[in-house]
């Protein structure tokens, strides 16, 4: 089983425990690469296609003031199911090559490497249909 990088990155965040009988909870920060496509109709917002390089994205903003990159933080906090404060994007700020960054993810029992290929299904079960 090979992994699904450059795609994904799961980097280990530092946490403490709230008080001395809570357990040290692994808490994760998941970086995506993505290729992004603004301009997009509105009814082609999403997930275009997840490859092995990059995941493509289509939105509807502009990409003029932030609008597009806000947009791609909206789409992958809906996929993911977390805040749209969880979701920032990280390197390419003005660039259609970006880098998100989900931040405080729980990965559970699961081991890294099945985390991304669940993360990885996620994303492939998020692309829109033609």
């Amino acid at each position: 089983m090979s992994r699904p990088f450059p795609v994904l990155r799961l980097i280990q965040t530092a946490t403490s425990p709230r008080n001395k009988t809570q357990d040290l909870a692994k808490r994760y920060n998941l970086q995506i690469s993505c290729k992004v496509k603004a301009n997009a109709p509105g009814n082609r917002e999403g997930i275009a296609a997840v490859g092995p390089e990059k995941v493509e994205v289509c939105v509807a903003a502009a990409p003029r003031n932030g609008e597009a990159n806000a947009a791609v933080s909206r789409v992958f906090a809906q996929v993911f199911n977390v805040a749209k404060s969880d979701v920032g994007v990280v390197h390419g700020l003005k660039s259609r090559d970006k880098i998100l960054n989900v931040v405080g993810l729980n990965i559970g029992n699961k081991s890294e490497e099945e985390f991304l290929w669940a993360t990885r299904h996620q994303l492939e079960e998020a692309v829109m249909k033609k």
